[in-house]
C-alpha cells in the first residue's frame, strides 16, 4: 500500500508539473525584453524577433528568434533566454564603427568585420572619412584593419583615407602629404615603420614594402 501511494503519488506530482509547464497561463510568454541596443530601438528588435505573445515557454524556438534579430545590419550578435517563468529577454550587442564610407554625400557605418550596418547624412565626429571604389567587404574589412592600425599620433593629421583597390589604400595628410600603404598585409609592423619614418621631412611616406620602405 505505501508503495503505491507513493507511486501515484509520483505520478501526481509529474502530472501535475507537466500541466503547469505545457497548459497552464504561468509558463507562457508574457513580456519581452530587449537589452543593450543604442542604435537600434526595441521595437525594431521585437518586429524581427516576432515572439508570439501566450506562446508556451517550453516550446519557444530560441534558435529562430536569434537567427531573425541577426538579420538586422546593425546586430553583430544576439542572445536570447527565458527568465522563468514568463519573460523572453533578447540581449543584442551592436555593431560598433571603425570608419564612415562616404558615397554620393552620404556617410555609411563601416565596422571591424567590413559590414556596412548604418547610413547617416552627416559625418560623424572623430571617425575618419573613407573613399573606396566599391562596397566589396573584403576591401571593407581591409581598410578597417589599416585604419585601426594609423599611428595615434598621426591621426589628426589624415584627412581621408582611399581604398581604389584591396592593395591600393592610401591616406592623405594635412597639408597635401600622403602615406602609401598598400595592402593590409603587415598591417602592424606598415604602422611602426611609418611612425618612425614621420621623423623625415617628406610629402610622400611609402610603407607598401615595410621591409623597404621609401620617402619623397
Amino acid at each position: 500500500m505505501i508503495r503505491w501511494g507513493v507511486i501515484a503519488g509520483i505520478v501526481l506530482v509529474l502530472g501535475a508539473l507537466v500541466w503547469l509547464v505545457t497548459l497552464s497561463p504561468v509558463f507562457r510568454v508574457h513580456d519581452v525584453t530587449v537589452q543593450g541596443t543604442e542604435l537600434l530601438s526595441g521595437d525594431e528588435v521585437l518586429l524581427a524577433a516576432r515572439v508570439v505573445p501566450d506562446s508556451r515557454m517550453i516550446a519557444l524556438e530560441v534558435g529562430d528568434i536569434e537567427t531573425r534579430v541577426a538579420e538586422l545590419p546593425a546586430v553583430r550578435d544576439v542572445e536570447v533566454s527565458r527568465d522563468l517563468p514568463s519573460t523572453v529577454v533578447i540581449d543584442v550587442t551592436e555593431r560598433s564603427i571603425v570608419f564612415q564610407r562616404v558615397e554620393a554625400g552620404t556617410f555609411q557605418w563601416v565596422d571591424d568585420q567590413g559590414v556596412i550596418f548604418s547610413t547617416s547624412a552627416e559625418p560623424v565626429a572623430d571617425v575618419l572619412q573613407v573613399v573606396t571604389a566599391s562596397e566589396d567587404q573584403r576591401v571593407l574589412q581591409d581598410v578597417a584593419e589599416v585604419v585601426s592600425r594609423i599611428p595615434p599620433p598621426l591621426l589628426p593629421r589624415v584627412e581621408l583615407v582611399q581604398a581604389k583597390a584591396v592593395d591600393r589604400i592610401t591616406l592623405e595628410l594635412s597639408e597635401g602629404d600622403l602615406v602609401v600603404w598598400g595592402s593590409a598585409e603587415q598591417s602592424e609592423l606598415k604602422a611602426d615603420v611609418l611612425e618612425a619614418l614621420l621623423s623625415v621631412e617628406a610629402q610622400v611616406y611609402d610603407v607598401s614594402a615595410p621591409s623597404n620602405p621609401t620617402t619623397r
